[in-house]
């Protein structure tokens, strides 16, 4: 498939202005249709874009697959965007194929394609949590974090102190990403390290926040998110010395009271498949999980 002769364009960071604006069109909560995670990971996962006045269509490729994502769009223009998308899929001959479909879009696709072949990607369900129990790690499923975080509180009073991430001080953070698990050699990990060196160059052309927490002068800990719906943050990238106890704990305690402080509702994506990640964040108490489908047309 030619994507030019399929009228798909490249998508580079001129184009963070339009997508934004579709994404807001849209109002999808799902974390994988999120601008920093777009661009975080657009050197892995190249993203192509057709637009018209009143949608906007994505097309990724994994693992030498082309996909598409949900399309951007308000409700009223859902059914004619996926039928472009698809008539572009058939016309150079090749399955259609949809990823990070959330369940009321599902259906709506099956609505207009019954017979389309439907998984649903497990290990790619976000987990969603209420944003006050995080502020304040309130209730006694939460006991544990709250005790790591009033340690480290005792452990460095009159220590702390915590600044907003700008073009004077991105570099810092770019310092300590790059001392931050010097030993891990796993491809993923390499990739989305990567990607985050690539989110500092990009804050202020994002409409995200960052905020970055000092011990002693010394950056030991950073946070970026993003306000995905009125309703919702979604934490994108979150770094701490894992060797301070409470420290991830204090480095989203304080970006939660920072920034989009009127969330009612906080994202922090999937677990990548990892019983580890899982444990951890099915400890958190999330309040619902958004699930994920993946349609084909053909099997």
């Amino acid at each position: 498939m030619d994507l030019n002769d399929a009228d798909f364009i490249p998508v580079s960071i001129q184009d963070i202005p339009l997508i934004q604006t579709y994404l807001l069109k849209a109002k999808y909560e799902e974390s994988n249709h999120n601008i920093v995670n777009f661009f975080q990971w657009i050197k892995q996962y190249p993203l192509w874009k057709y637009t018209t006045e009143h949608y906007l269509l994505l097309l990724g490729v994994h693992k030498g697959k082309l996909f598409s994502y949900m399309p951007l769009c308000e409700t009223q223009y859902f059914e004619e965007a996926i039928l472009k998308d698809k008539s572009i899929f058939n016309q150079f001959n090749i399955p259609f194929e949809l990823s990070c479909f959330t369940e009321n879009e599902k259906d709506k696709v099956l609505s207009l394609l019954p017979m389309a072949y439907v998984t649903c990607e497990e290990d790619a369900s976000d987990y969603v949590y209420e944003a006050d129990k995080l502020r304040t790690l309130s209730g006694g499923k939460l006991q544990k974090r709250r005790n790591h975080y009033n340690a480290f509180l005792r452990n460095n009073e009159g220590h702390v102190s915590t600044e907003e991430i700008t073009s004077l001080n991105k570099d810092e953070v770019k310092a300590f990403l790059a001392s931050w698990k010097t030993d891990s050699n796993d491809e993923y990990f390499l990739y989305e390290k990567e990607g985050v060196f690539s989110i500092l160059d990009l804050m202020g052309q994002l409409p995200c926040r960052g905020l970055l927490l000092r011990i002693d002068g010394e950056i030991k800990a950073f946070l970026i998110g993003t306000k995905s719906s009125e309703r919702m943050v979604q934490i994108n990238i979150e770094k701490a010395d894992p060797m301070i106890r409470g420290l991830y704990q204090a480095i989203e305690v304080e970006y939660l009271k920072t920034f989009y402080t009127d969330a009612i509702l906080v994202n922090r994506e999937d677990d990548m498949g990892l019983e580890s990640l899982r444990q951890a964040k099915r400890a958190l108490d999330p309040l619902m999980m958004i699930h994920k489908y993946r349609l084909r047309e053909h099997v």
